[in-house]
């Protein structure tokens, strides 16, 4: 009776030990982590926000974690081949990817077999840091102040012309949604970057961009465009004064510009929450606070879990889109 007493006891020991196991691996792991340096892949070439992130956040990181961050730029095809190496590294949480929200849309307009990677399968999202407000602005000629109005206005000077940027943009698609959900009609012009778009919009040779709006507050402030209303989901606490689109009647014209920090799949989850709980005290430091939204972005931050969700959202409002439109990059 004794024996089978201890044999009892025994059994429940191993089994307390055993579901110990995992526990104590996350916290090794978690613990060991970084044991080199990190490296932070940004799949564009420098100078755009997500370099400018990766490198703000990462030199504060690289602080806290007492390890050299590293950001790596890997660009081409859309930003798909860094995203690609990312995809394929160890899920170590030592290779990570900053990237806009063009991640979302390029394996949606890029000809098949140019992506090998999926956007939710083969990611584990770490931390949305920042986005930017997009704005649709008119030239004034139009004599139009809103998005109403601008509707009235298209529907009785039908072949109105929409920029932003290149084919398969997200500009491009924000204006396919705004063509299909107010049965108006207009068409894109494309060109290769912001700079000559907002040029031909500002000499009238382009009758309306979608645009962030740091890019055109000062042409707003001087009467050369005429912001009609933002793109995110929410108004703004720093651009009070714009009116969301989703609030003047067509609740579903949203279209994030944002930029997220990524991990290869299977990251373990203390890693990532790491990650996230160092950046996310990075982001509310008073100088970088006052460094990223000086240059017009937006704090986010949050759980892993806000990344995921403007992820599925995009993707779940592009991909109707950009079927029916017919839509690809150049």
């Amino acid at each position: 009776m004794f024996r089978m007493l201890r044999m009892k006891t025994l059994a429940a020991l191993l089994l307390s030990c055993a579901a110990c196991l995992p526990m104590a691996a996350a916290h090794g792991a978690d613990a060991d982590y970084p044991s080199r340096p990190i490296t932070i892949v940004v799949p564009f070439p420098p100078g755009g926000s997500p370099d400018m992130l990766a490198r703000v956040i990462g030199d504060k990181l690289g602080q806290r974690l007492g390890q050299t961050v590293v950001v790596e730029n890997r660009p081409g095809a859309s930003g798909t081949i860094g995203a690609a190496h990312v995809a394929r590294a160890a899920p170590d949480g030592h290779t990570l990817m900053m990237t806009p929200n063009t991640f979302v849309l390029s394996p949606l307009v890029l000809p098949k077999g140019v992506v090998s990677f999926d956007v939710q399968a083969d990611f584990a999202p770490v931390i949305l840091p920042a986005k930017t407000l997009m704005v649709l602005a008119a030239h004034p000629r139009l004599g139009v102040k809103n998005l109403p109005e601008l509707v009235t206005y298209a529907k009785a000077h039908p072949g109105l012309t929409y920029t932003g940027s290149a084919n398969g943009s997200p500009q491009h698609v924000a204006g396919e949604m705004l063509k299909q959900m107010a049965g108006i009609d207009m068409s894109f012009v494309s060109y290769k970057g912001l700079a000559p778009a907002l040029n031909d919009t500002l000499g009238g040779h382009v009758d309306l961009i979608f645009v962030p709006y740091g890019n055109v507050a000062q042409h707003v402030k001087a009467g050369a465009l005429t912001v009609l209303g933002g793109l995110d989901e929410e108004r703004l606490a720093s651009a009070p004064e714009i009116v969301p689109l989703r609030e003047q009647g067509y609740p579903r014209m949203v279209v994030g510009v944002w930029t997220g920090l990524f991990a290869p799949r299977g990251t373990p989850a203390p890693i990532v929450d790491k990650l996230n709980r160092e950046i996310n005290a990075i982001l509310a430091l008073p100088d970088v606070k006052q460094r990223l939204e000086g240059a017009s972005q937006i704090l986010v931050g949050g759980p892993p879990a806000t990344l995921a969700k403007v992820v599925k959202r995009d993707l779940d409002t592009y991909a109707p889109i950009v079927r029916s439109a017919g839509i690809t990059a150049d």
